[in-house]
């Protein structure tokens, strides 16, 4: 369930900043403003833009896809009615208390077939990078009288866990045995604690890490996506920018273990998320903070993410894209690195959006290893 630092990393970045949705906020802090999100509109305008408009998903193939979700028990959501919300709890530093919901039919047999077999592949994955992990074993128990599988991290005191019931499947991350924030979830879910009218104006949200060893290791040890997979990738997509900005698979290669080499000494890590009311929903400013030994490390990272990004821009993005693609800036003061995404509040800016980070995961090997494992 716990995959290595620096993959969490870019899922977290496109969970919370691929999906939201401008009205109403789909990040909340408190479980009293949950309000669930429709995901077929999204899933339309990304099918119609992935696959019909660039081609991306014919990487893996829309078939293999769509079965792969299926076979974990996800529903199409273009076909049936799904939706979704997210609730965060601010915590000390090195823990985290999230949670996502979907509503919807999804097959939770199937779904947590799904999850046992990614977790047990982790910790085989860990003894191949010859990362020391005792191995452990998921769980059963009932919060607030509702099913519950229980995955322990590897190394943090935490546990990640799939709690399900109705038309419910709740996905969260908590310190080992809080189940709190999960059972207030629940009685509002259960209309057994009532629901606000509104939502707040502003939602925030930041949450800090510091690596441990291990997991300074997976960053550095893990797996790169620059063997051959992109080249042969982008001569099958339909529409193709930037061309000549494609710096070429050494490059690529020497630029991705340099940005590892470079991640896996950050002294620590922050994700902040603000969510501001505006006439027509919510924007998002998304911040990722890097705190680095010196300035010259954080300087030296945020050239490494510039090139990074410079390096993206040569892959199969469209005009529409790239304007998506820019609202990411970098920069430093003193010893830190901020990586920051400034999302306006209107759908079709961050549908575009969700649609340019689906473009480059799309063509990253271990993203489509999910597909074909």
């Amino acid at each position: 369930m716990k995959k290595s630092f620096l993959l969490v990393l870019c899922l977290v970045f496109a969970g919370f900043s691929g999906n939201l949705m401008a009205e109403p906020s789909a990040l909340v802090t408190n479980p009293a403003d949950i309000r669930f999100i429709e995901l077929k509109e999204m899933a339309k305008f990304l099918e119609e833009d992935l696959d019909l408009g660039k081609g991306i998903t014919e990487v893996v193939g829309k078939k293999v896809i769509d079965h792969r979700f299926r076979k974990a028990g996800m529903p199409d959501p273009v076909k049936e009615q799904v939706s979704y919300s997210m609730v965060v709890r601010e915590m000390p530093v090195d823990q985290l208390n999230a949670a996502f919901i979907l509503k919807g039919p999804v097959d939770n047999a199937k779904f947590l077939e799904f999850a046992d077999k990614r977790y047990y592949r982790y910790f085989a994955n860990l003894q191949k990078q010859n990362i020391e992990a005792k191995p452990k074993i998921p769980a059963n128990t009932r919060i607030s009288d509702k099913a519950t599988r229980v995955y322990p991290f590897a190394f943090r005191d935490a546990e990640a866990l799939i709690s399900y019931f109705d038309d419910y499947t709740i996905i969260a991350t908590v310190p080992r045995g809080d189940y709190s924030l999960i059972s207030d979830i629940i009685k509002v879910l259960d209309g057994k604690a009532a629901m606000s009218q509104k939502q707040p104006a502003r939602i925030s949200f930041m949450t800090s890490f510091v690596p441990l060893a291990q997991e300074r290791q997976e960053i550095k040890t893990f797996e790169g996506q620059h063997q051959g997979f992109v080249a042969k990738a982008r001569s099958g997509f339909k529409k193709v920018t930037n061309k000549k900005a494609w710096a070429g698979e050494k490059k690529m290669t020497d630029l991705e273990n340099n940005l590892k080499a470079a991640m896996s000494g950050v002294e620590r890590f922050s994700y902040n998320v603000d969510a501001i009311g505006k006439d027509d929903g919510y924007a998002y400013d998304i911040n990722m903070i890097f705190k680095c030994a010196n300035a010259q490390e954080a300087s030296r990272l945020r050239d490494l993410l510039l090139a990074w990004l410079a390096s993206n821009s040569a892959k199969t993005l469209s005009d529409e894209d790239m304007v998506s693609f820019k609202s990411n800036k970098v920069s430093t003061n003193n010893d830190t690195c901020v990586f920051s995404v400034k999302l306006g509040s209107s759908a079709a800016e961050q549908y575009q959006f969700s649609s340019m980070i689906m473009t480059l995961m799309m063509q990253d090997r271990r993203f489509n290893r999910l597909f074909k494992s």
